[in-house]
């Protein structure tokens, strides 16, 4: 019996291929908790589902809820900014890997998420209409100057947050790798780590853990200061599919004795076939 698995397994792998559910929603859960050292909450809901288009695929999300206790602290400008189309069924253009290749009327849908990012800057209180307006023109320029392939990306992430796309290795092999990332002083870090991957039934098991030490010397009055960043990330996918079950991605920050973490989890799952909006 085991043996048979092992075999399904190492065979779906020779031949992974993008291969989602068709024609049923698809609930992907975003929820992310800083502790720092209150604890904040972000959630995102969104209903994702996929139907045969030529030699791929075509998708369609609706984002059906969204909550924040602090949406400045706890999630992007673009994920704040795609609040904008709550309730809109947005219909993108997949490859047969998976790949995000075209969203119908992109243009009018970042420009309405950047027009929210804009609204809600110059909405801020405390600050006067100058402010206000300085501020919503910072913070938008440069998402409206974005070329658009990265445009289609960060809209791709509506459907691509339930898709494996991290580096998928043989089961039980660790994996030397180097990261992007940030330090807690937010300069550019490469972070180094190790890959594992395990095979848990039907499911792979991809965990990353990857870290980097910072030191800042002494300038002016501010002393020398060290600090560290850590990632741990858990991918947990059906090579049969290409599709997440969880992602989970935690990240500490460490400066002197003060530690911030952000822990970003989302679950994909089935939903019923009521769920999808009217």
């Amino acid at each position: 019996m085991l043996a048979a698995a092992a075999m399904l397994l190492q065979a779906s792998l020779a031949a992974t291929v993008f291969a989602p559910p068709l024609d049923t929603p698809i609930r992907i859960t975003v929820e992310r908790v800083e502790t720092s050292p209150k604890e904040r909450r972000y959630r995102q809901e969104r209903l994702v589902r996929f139907r045969p288009d030529g030699t791929g695929y075509r998708a369609e999300a609706v984002l059906v809820a969204n909550a924040s206790a602090a949406p400045e602290a706890l999630s992007d400008l673009v994920e704040r900014g795609l609040s904008a189309l709550a309730g809109q069924t947005i219909v993108l253009h997949l490859d047969v890997n998976g790949q995000v290749t075209g969203i119908d009327d992109m243009t009018a849908l970042w420009d309405r998420v950047c027009q929210h990012i804009a609204d809600a800057a110059a909405a801020r209180r405390g600050l006067t209409p100058g402010e206000s307006n300085a501020l919503a023109t910072r913070l938008v320029a440069p998402l409206r100057a974005l070329p658009p392939e990265r445009q289609r990306a960060l809209l791709a992430t509506l459907v691509t947050a339930a898709i494996m796309t991290d580096p998928v290795d043989a089961p039980g092999s660790a994996v030397a790798v180097q990261l992007p990332g940030a330090s807690p002083f937010g300069t550019p870090a490469t972070l180094q780590g190790i890959r594992r991957t395990e095979a848990v039934g039907i499911l792979l098991h991809v965990s990353t853990t990857a870290t980097a030490t910072v030191a800042l010397p002494a300038e002016g009055n501010a002393p020398a200061r060290a600090g560290s960043v850590t990632l741990d990330r858990v991918r947990v996918f059906d090579p049969r599919t290409g599709m997440l079950a969880t992602a989970t991605d935690t990240i500490r920050n460490v400066i002197a004795t003060r530690e911030t973490r952000l822990v970003t989890h989302t679950r994909v799952e089935r939903a019923p076939g009521n769920a999808w909006p009217k």
